[in-house]
């Protein structure tokens, strides 16, 4: 964005230019809030705050991050998607600013280097109050919406392209997994210092259905997204004619039935339908290996790569593990009736959700019909 909210982009007027960072920055501070406030709403459903393993949970994540700021390869959740270029020429510049703002915000829609986001999503999903997840989220999304004022000596594209330039060979500099590194070991130190100050119920069952839910959530919309390769991958496994396009379908459906159970406060029925489910891919990783051979296709999470079956056996083994924990700690009681509607603190959160909606559902009508006028559909 410093190099498309720019003064030169702007005729060279400054104040033009304050009001589009302006709103950039309100559009991505917006858009984080509203993200942080649906995953704590989304924890809530999963039964959250999870008392000592919720604090846990976050201690672990950021750990992990910690692990990789130090070189350890650990992937950071992205889409790695760039925001629409044709924004700019179709909507006025302030709009154009506020929607990149908006699409920004989240961060993981688009590109993160570290992966201090996904500790603090993880924060909030961990608390289970939508104010909270807003306020965790919303300082990220104002720091990115403030980008563009590093652009403010900017007076030719030239020196816009050479800022994004400074600005791409800086990111990869040592100082930045410095800052990430003390930020993740301050946060790992706050969360273990809290432990054992934390109230209410240890909730491990429910945290169980949550990582149930999260995994093969994740795996069922990565195979519908990716159909293709989802298919491929099967076909590495060369079944019987005629197996693939069931099992192709009838796989996600399960892993949405096994997602949609601990929203429902089933968590105890996920883990065991999960571990059922987990035995038979088990069983379909042996039989390829005397089929195949050592290395099968995974598809699981949108990749088209093989890997070694034991790597597979030894997942399924970990996810058995969680579906066990959830199948004999959790309950299974209906989780809609604890909702109730919202009053006091909840009323801002639900307000900034609702919103939300409705920003993302004008966003994507306008983008639709404008990419219609603009392909001549």
């Amino acid at each position: 964005m410093v190099e498309t909210i720019t003064p030169v982009v702007h005729g060279g007027n400054r104040n033009r230019w304050v009001v589009s960072v302006l709103v950039h920055a309100a559009g991505a501070t917006a858009a984080a809030a509203v993200f942080g406030s649906l995953l704590a709403a989304a924890g809530a459903l999963l039964g959250a705050p999870w008392g000592v393993p919720g604090v846990a949970l976050v201690a672990a994540s950021a750990g992990l991050y910690v692990a990789r700021e130090l070189g350890v390869a650990v992937p950071v959740p992205q889409l790695r998607r760039q925001v629409p270029d044709w924004w700019r020429t179709f909507f006025p510049p302030h709009v154009a600013a506020f929607l990149y703002g908006v699409g920004l915000g989240p961060g993981i829609l688009t590109y993160l280097g570290h992966g201090t986001l996904v500790v603090v999503s993880v924060a909030a999903a961990a608390s289970g109050h939508p104010l909270v997840g807003a306020a965790l989220l919303a300082p990220f999304g104002l720091a990115r919406g403030l980008g563009p004022v590093l652009a403010f000596g900017v007076r030719s594209p030239s020196d816009g392209a050479a800022l994004v330039d400074r600005l791409g060979r800086s990111a990869a500099r040592g100082r930045w997994r410095l800052a990430n590194g003390i930020a993740l070991v301050a946060v790992l130190v706050a969360t273990l210092s809290t432990i054992g100050t934390v109230d209410g119920r240890s909730d491990v069952g429910a945290l169980a259905g949550a990582a149930l839910a999260l995994t093969f959530g994740a795996a069922a919309i990565a195979k519908i997204a990716h159909r293709r390769t989802w298919r491929r991958g099967l076909a590495t496994y060369r079944p019987p004619p005629g197996i693939v396009g069931p099992v192709a379908i009838g796989v996600p459906v399960v892993e949405i039935a096994i997602a949609t159970m601990p929203v429902l406060g089933l968590a105890s029925t996920a883990g065991l339908v999960a571990l059922w489910v987990l035995m038979a891919f088990s069983a379909a990783v042996i039989v390829g290996r005397l089929r195949v051979g050592r290395r099968l296709g995974c598809g699981c999470f949108g990749s088209s790569a093989t890997r070694d079956y034991r790597l597979l056996l030894v997942r399924n083994l970990a996810l058995a593990a969680v579906a066990i924990v959830a199948w004999r700690a959790g309950d299974d009681t209906p989780a809609l009736r604890s909702l109730g509607s919202p009053g006091g603190s909840e009323l801002v959160p639900m307000v900034l959700v609702v919103l939300g909606l409705a920003l993302a559902t004008w966003v994507g009508t306008a983008a639709f019909a404008a990419s219609g006028r603009r392909y001549g559909r």
